[in-house]
């Protein structure tokens, strides 16, 4: 489980088929085994040192994700698991992407940014204005959304240290619609 509030980026290091090998400034010591959010997506660490970790992300996550078009140098959002008890300034996020989306537009407006996002319409029930989405593993609230797009704001300090700073209109991101109204909709059946 995490939170979507990004605790740093990482850089792509290497891709060797489905393993990932993801640079890091972490001071914590990185244990094999524990689960990290690389932009979103939650993977399980196969080796690290004090610079790197490895991951494995297989196919069906990757052909759900931005790993399916990742390269070297792709910079990622991190986050660590979350630490039950403590504050969670984000909203609940699992880890498990639903879909990737393309950035339509990116708009300036006065020290933020609005950025619209397309999405597939079997998704649309899960989109709520001022409701919860993870984009890139980032906590995020709907503040507009129509059939198959959904746009949000960011403030100028997620802008600038979260990996969203380098995309532009037409780059893919990862989206996790908010777990608790899939949940609400799945006890309506």
């Amino acid at each position: 489980m995490f939170t979507g509030i990004i605790e740093q980026t990482g850089k792509i290091q290497k891709i060797d088929g489905n393993r990932f090998t993801v640079s890091h400034g972490f001071a914590e010591k990185i244990e094999v085994g524990e689960s990290i959010a690389l932009s979103g997506t939650c993977v399980t660490v196969l080796s690290a040192n004090e610079e790197a970790f490895t991951v494995e992300i297989m196919a069906e996550s990757r052909d759900r994700t931005t790993f399916a078009n990742a390269h070297v140098g792709d910079t990622l959002n991190l986050e660590r698991s979350a630490i039950i008890g403590a504050r969670n300034s984000g909203h609940f996020v699992t880890g498990h992407i639903d879909e990737a989306g393309k950035i339509l537009k990116i708009s300036k407006v006065g020290d933020y940014r609005l950025l619209r996002i397309s999405f597939s319409p079997a998704n649309a029930r899960f989109v709520v204005e001022k409701g919860s989405v993870a984009i890139d593993g980032i906590s995020l609230t709907v503040s507009k959304g129509g059939e198959d797009w959904l746009e949000v704001a960011l403030i100028s300090h997620t802008w600038s240290v979260t990996n969203l700073s380098q995309k532009k209109v037409g780059d893919i991101v990862n989206l996790e619609f908010d777990i608790l109204g899939k949940y609400i909709l799945n006890a309506k059946r």
